[in-house]
Formats: C-alpha cells, structure tokens, sequence
C-alpha cells in the first residue's frame, strides 16, 4: 500500500543538535601537523586562509552554489605536497573528517527525534534534504543510526546546490515518485528551510522559531518540541 504523504526533513539544526566552531586557529594547527606526516607542508595560517579563501572563490558568482569541502582539502594537499613525493591515497579524505572532529564542539540529537522518526517512516515517504558535506553527514547518520530511517538523502555537496534554490527539494520528490502537494518539510531555518521549501511549492513546518512572517513568508506551523510534530503532522495530512 502506498504511503499517504512524503515528509522531507534538514538535518543540522533540526535533528542533530550541532555547534562547530571552524575559525579556531587550534583546528588548522593540528591539521597542518597531520598533513606534515605525509610531506604535505603548509603551515597553521596559510592552511586556514587556503581554505576560507577557496570557500568564498567557489561561492563568489552564485551563492546557492554548494561546495565539496573533501574537493577543497583535496587540491589544498595536492598543491603543498613536496616536490616528488606522492599523497597516500585517501589522506583528503582523513584529513575533511579530521577537520570535522576537531571543530565539533556539541553533537546529538535532539530530544525526542529518534521516536519521531521511528513512527513517521512507518506511515509516509521520508527523504534528507540538508545543506551538508558528504564526507561529515554520511558518517554522522551512521554514528547516530539514522541512515535507516530515510528513503533518500539529497545532500547539497552531492548535487551542486544548496537551500534555498529549489532543486535539492525537487530531487528528493523525484527519487520519492512524490509532488508537492503531497510533501511537508522540517526545519529550522526562516532563510534557507522556510524559503527553500516554499520555493519548491512544499509546506513547511519550523523547529525552535516564531511564527513568523520571515521575509513576508509564514511557516505552515512551529513546534519547539518534538513531542508537538504528532498533532502537527495530523492536521496536515488528516486520514
């Protein structure tokens, strides 16, 4: 029997619970000296400014443009690794989650998530649609055993584009076999959720936020605890 509505979810900020704090200088650092077992020499600035620079060159001619910071980390070490030596494979890779690990400053869901999302995906289409790195978020899920409760994850860095330009929604409907008028999604941001999802004619509903209007746009509903989405998720799609 086909499920009766899709319900598309963010991930940061809405599930997880996350603080990072990437102007840390301790970060690059500790990065810098990682790399430097591997012949890759640049120091603790240079590698913070490498990095901030090519973030801000990438994301310079369209905003809703995503990057894929394992790309970044990638040329970073390609360019600094000593003359005639040879990058092991999969050191850019070591060093984006590294880089992830020692920026983390908080990590876990929020209360009352993991019942949430056991109940809905028994009963709709469920789909990620998340401004997020693939080398963090795919590991994350499985840290926190979420992976399995979604038909499909759209990830920003995966395609290109990030909220709240309308295409990552509009990829989750397709892989979904869903329409608009069937969907809902979760989130927490005014600007990239509430924005995003309108744009892609889907109701929103915020976590931890005022009723609104944002930018002359209103949420379909809010809800500062989990335990309230029950009832929200019933009004909108009554049986």
């Amino acid at each position: 029997m086909r499920k009766k509505g899709a319900v598309l979810f963010d991930l940061y900020g809405t599930l997880i619970d996350i603080e990072t704090n990437e102007e840390d200088p301790s970060v690059y650092a500790a990065l810098s000296r990682y790399v430097s077992y591997y012949q890759v020499k640049i120091g603790p600035e240079d590698l913070k400014a490498a990095y901030f620079g090519e973030v801000s060159l990438r994301l310079r001619a369209d905003a809703h443009r995503e990057v894929d910071v394992h790309e970044i980390f990638d040329g970073i070490i390609e360019r600094h690794v000593e003359e005639g030596k040879k990058c092991p494979q999969g050191l850019a890779l070591s060093a984006t989650v590294l880089f992830r690990s020692l920026s983390m400053r908080r990590f876990g869901l929020f209360p009352g998530v993991r019942g949430f999302l056991e109940a809905v995906s028994d009963n709709f289409l469920t789909a990620l649609v998340s401004d997020a790195q693939w080398a963090f978020a795919e590991p994350e899920l499985l840290m926190l055993d979420l992976d399995r409760y979604f038909q499909c994850r759209i990830l920003s860095s995966r395609i290109g584009h990030k909220k709240p330009d309308p295409r990552p929604f509009e990829a989750a409907m397709k892989e979904l076999g869903a329409v608009p008028e069937e969907c809902i999604y979760i989130g927490d941001s005014p600007e990239r959720d509430l924005m995003g999802a309108k744009n892609a004619g889907i109701r929103c509903v915020l976590f931890g936020k005022g009723s609104g209007p944002f930018g002359g746009l209103s949420p379909d509903a809010t809800f500062s605890r989990y335990e309230e989405l029950y009832s929200i998720l019933a009004r909108m799609f009554p049986a």
